[in-house]
C-alpha cells in the first residue's frame, strides 16, 4: 500500500509598489510576505487490492494538521531565514527580502509506536519577486511505515497466543491479542516474533525478520487449518507466505 502524498500548498504574496511623498512611484519594495494553506489526502494505494485510507489502516489516525508542521526556510546562502511551526508563523512580522529560498516541512512524533507518524519533504525552491504572487507546494510523504494483523476465526478458535512483539530498529511494539490496529514502524528491517499454542499444550515460537518500505502499509494475516490430524498456522505478509507446523494435534470442537 502506498500513501498519496500531502500537499503543503503555499502562497507567497510578494512586495507591492511604494509611493513617494510627491506621489511618484518609487523603486519595487525590496520584501514579500509568505503565508501557508494544507490540503491533505488521507487516501491510500494498495498495491494488491483497493484503496485504503491512512484511517483505516491505522484504525483511527488522521493526517496531522497544517498548524502542526515544522517549516524551516533558508536562503540562496543556505542561512536559516526562519523555522517553526506553521501555526507560529506570521506573515507580517516576519517578511522575507527578495531572493531565492528553500523550504522543508516535517511532522515527526515518535517514528515507531500507535499514532507516531513521520511526514516530510524534500527542499523546495522559490522565489520571492518584488510586485508578484507566486504559488510554492510541498510535496509531504510519509517516511516511515505501517504493520497491522488481521486473525482469521479459524486461527482464534484453535490456537492462543499472548501477544505479538513487532521490533523496528531497537523498539519493540507489543500488539495484544487480536489487536487489529496499525502502528508505524521505522522504514528498515524489522522482527515479528511470538509463540502460539494449540488446544493439547504444544507450543511453537514464531520469529521471521522483514523489511519495511517507507509510505508502505503492511498486513500480517494469520491463519489455521487441520488437513489429515496436522495442524497448520499460516502467516501472511502482503504476498510473502509462511508456515508453521504445529505438529500432530486434536482440533477440539
Amino acid at each position: 500500500m502506498k500513501f498519496t502524498k500531502l500537499l503543503l500548498s503555499a502562497a507567497l504574496l510578494m512586495g507591492f509598489a511604494a509611493c513617494n511623498n510627491d506621489g511618484d512611484e518609487s523603486a519595487q519594495v525590496a520584501e514579500g510576505y509568505l503565508t501557508f494553506e494544507v490540503s491533505a489526502s488521507q487516501d491510500v494505494e494498495n498495491i494488491t487490492r483497493a484503496q485504503i485510507t491512512i484511517d483505516e489502516a491505522t484504525g483511527g489516525y488522521t493526517v496531522p494538521a497544517a498548524a502542526d508542521f515544522t517549516i524551516t526556510i533558508l536562503n540562496e546562502e543556505g542561512y536559516q531565514a526562519w523555522t517553526g511551526k506553521i501555526g507560529e508563523w506570521d506573515p507580517i512580522a516576519t517578511p522575507l527580502k527578495v531572493g531565492t529560498y528553500t523550504v522543508t516541512a516535517v511532522y515527526d512524533n515518535g517514528r515507531t509506536g500507535f499514532d507516531k507518524p513521520v511526514f516530510a519533504s524534500e527542499k523546495v525552491a522559490f522565489t520571492i519577486v518584488g510586485a508578484q504572487e507566486t504559488a510554492v507546494k510541498i510535496p509531504v510523504t510519509l517516511q516511515n511505515a505501517i504493520i497491522r494483523f488481521t486473525y482469521s476465526d479459524m486461527f482464534l478458535k484453535y490456537y492462543s497466543f499472548d501477544k505479538v512483539t513487532v521490533t523496528s530498529g531497537t523498539t519493540p511494539i507489543e500488539f495484544a491479542k487480536g489487536e487489529t490496529k496499525g502502528a508505524f514502524i521505522d522504514a528498515t528491517d524489522f522482527n515479528i516474533a511470538t509463540t502460539f499454542t494449540s488446544q493439547s499444550g504444544k507450543s511453537v515460537a514464531f520469529n521471521k525478520d522483514y523489511r519495511a518500505q517507507a509510505a508502505s502499509c503492511y498486513t500480517v494475516a494469520f491463519d489455521a487449518s487441520n488437513i489429515g490430524g496436522i495442524g497448520t498456522i499460516t502467516i501472511t505478509l502482503n504476498d510473502e507466505v509462511t508456515t508453521v507446523d504445529m505438529g500432530e494435534i486434536e482440533l477440539n470442537e
